[in-house]
């Protein structure tokens, strides 16, 4: 009888093979490139519309500028707002990276908004940082379990994790509007918001008139803890494996299932924190709109960033910049604010596809270069 016998090279041809993977000199390389054409990108869109309107393109985006990033104050103001965002964002790109699309990021923030003002008005006031600990970690694991669940459909049962996360904002964000205009109302306002937290409940100022709390310490946390787990871990390699390539992560051993829940469990942990800082670094309390569209630019900017911790922090800080500007363009011209919008969500589309535009430049260098030599 004939035994055949199967050489390991061809063993090693036909077993799946792991994505290959970058080098760090390269991802720094393929960031800058990608933040220079986003720049240029957003300057002569900026330039054409404000000509548009009889304004000197330049003098207006040097205001804007120096509104966003004119004096310490006004920086500390323009990331201020972009605290929670950093949080979000990260959240958010830890799902993308393990192949599960996290849509339901605003829901989770508003549950972990609400959770954090109900343990901040109603539990304590204590020792501040505990109280903080406390909120925080309430919001975080509100908008875990609500992740986790959406996660456990699509890896039990294949209920696709697009559609389930994106409908759960709904469910979620009106449940929570319910509660604080009905039930969890403060009874001596008028609008649908809950109780204020405990002054022990707020982070601290730490540049006067700015909004820029001690929460920034949070994020920066936050995003350390993010870059281990996605890049030095195993569980993060369990996660990367299971997103570029569920093949290869199950004939190697990673329990894809439990990689997809978990991964999903922490991208709500992460993004209950960020509604948290809205609370406890900025409203005070729980109101019926306090997370709208964060949650939304948080997906835009893990899509643009494609998922990495680094890219993401560097994306968003961009991002606070351009609306900060716009808002400072607003203030020196007549450009309406939602022309501004208008050029930001541009800028962010070109950002998007500035992967398709190098390679199209790659391909017509490639072909002039054949024809020269030819």
């Amino acid at each position: 009888m004939d035994v055949q016998t199967t050489s390991p090279q061809e063993t090693n041809a036909t077993a799946p093979q792991p994505p290959a993977r970058p080098g760090w000199r390269t991802l720094v390389g393929r960031q800058a490139l990608a933040i220079g054409y986003t720049v240029v990108i957003g300057l002569v869109l900026a330039a054409v519309l404000i000509s548009s309107q009889g304004y000197d393109p330049f003098l207006t985006i040097q205001a804007g500028l120096e509104y966003a990033v004119g004096d310490p104050t006004q920086i500390a103001r323009t990331f201020a707002w972009g605290l929670p965002l950093y949080v979000a964002a990260l959240g958010v790109a830890i799902a993308f990276r393990s192949g599960m699309f996290n849509i339901g990021a605003e829901g989770q923030m508003y549950a972990g908004a609400l959770a954090a003002a109900l343990a901040g008005a109603y539990i304590g006031p204590m020792f501040s940082p505990f109280h903080l600990v406390v909120c925080t970690v309430a919001a975080g694991v509100a908008g875990g379990l609500i992740a986790a669940g959406l996660g456990w459909l699509r890896a039990a049962w294949g209920v696709d994790e697009v559609l389930s996360t994106l409908l759960s904002n709904y469910i979620v964000i009106l449940f929570c509007a319910y509660l604080a205009i009905g039930p969890l109302r403060d009874a001596t306002r008028q609008s649908g918001t809950t109780k204020e937290v405990a002054d022990t409940a707020r982070f601290d100022e730490i540049v006067s008139r700015s909004g820029l709390t001690t929460a920034v310490f949070v994020v920066v946390l936050v995003a350390i803890v993010i870059w281990w787990l996605s890049e030095r871990s195993v569980l993060g390699y369990r996660w990367r494996m299971t997103g570029e390539s569920p093949a290869f992560a199950s004939s190697v051993g990673i329990d894809v299932f439990r990689a997809r829940v978990s991964s999903m469990a922490l991208s709500g942990f992460v993004c209950g924190i960020a509604g948290s800082l809205l609370v406890t670094a900025s409203q005070g309390r729980f109101w019926t709109e306090i997370a709208s569209g964060i949650g939304w630019d948080g997906v835009l900017i893990a899509l643009v960033a494609r998922s990495r911790p680094v890219a993401t922090v560097i994306w968003v800080s961009v991002y606070c910049v351009m609306r900060s500007a716009a808002r400072g363009i607003e203030q020196a011209s007549e450009v309406p604010s939602e022309l501004s919008l208008v050029l930001i969500s541009a800028i962010i589309i070109a950002a998007a596809a500035q992967a398709r535009v190098f390679h199209q430049f790659a391909q017509l260098r490639h072909r002039l270069g054949s024809l020269r030599r030819s």
